[in-house]
């Protein structure tokens, strides 16, 4: 598999710790992909809209054959599968379960919809803090 890929994960709504175990074991059925490193979960508060409880976060660097666009449709399939709603009800809303897209190889890509890498990746807690407890599989 040649393209490297690194998610961060999030949330704050229901049982993010069962949720987050379930779309890891979704992702290790599917041969799509293979898992090359996970962090250990983070739990930090939210920033931006202060009302809501603590985040849930982790990160996740998985190898696969499928193109940038592909991985990035996959994102969305399964933030659906775990009822998060493709629109928020405003920013920095609650969530169920949130996938960044941080970085495919070495790209750098920057359109309307997509920006590879993420931006201001680098200046958040809830990827430099589980990224840097990364554990190789």
């Amino acid at each position: 598999m040649k393209n490297k890929v690194l998610l961060g994960i999030g949330g704050n709504v229901g049982d993010c710790i069962k949720r987050f175990s379930h779309l890891f074991r979704m992702i290790e059925r599917d041969k799509r992909f293979c898992i090359l490193s996970t962090s250990p979960i983070y739990i930090n508060p939210p920033f931006g809209y202060l009302e809501q409880n603590d985040f849930y976060n982790a990160t996740i660097q998985i190898a696969t054959n499928q193109s940038m666009i592909e991985v990035f449709r996959m994102i969305f399939y399964w933030e659906r599968r775990f009822n998060r709603p493709r629109k928020r009800a405003f920013l920095n809303a609650p969530r169920t379960l949130d996938i960044d897209f941080l970085w495919f190889n070495q790209a750098k890509i920057k359109r309307p919809y997509l920006t590879i890498p993420h931006k201001e990746w680098d200046r958040r807690e809830s990827v430099l803090i589980p990224l840097s407890l990364q554990t190789i599989l």
